[in-house]
């Protein structure tokens, strides 16, 4: 079972809600309250960011960061 928690994308700027991290079918996340922002994501996904070529973990950030929303 996925490790799901709720983030708000108007204030969190984690790889999961990035345009960069390479998750074409946006299957590590799934809407909850989308007009507010509110969004799921598996806390636990894994997959490569295309700025610098390394796996990330969905939870983590950087400077870089541009919402894919």
């Amino acid at each position: 079972m996925a490790n799901m928690k709720i983030a708000n994308i108007k204030s969190t700027r984690i790889c999961a809600f990035c345009r960069n991290w390479y998750d074409p079918a946006n299957a590590a996340i799934v809407p909850k309250a989308p007009q507010a922002g509110f969004f799921e994501y598996n806390h636990n996904a894994r997959n490569k960011c295309m700025l610098t070529g390394l796996d990330q973990l969905s939870w983590a950030s950087c400077g870089k960061f541009s919402c894919k929303f």
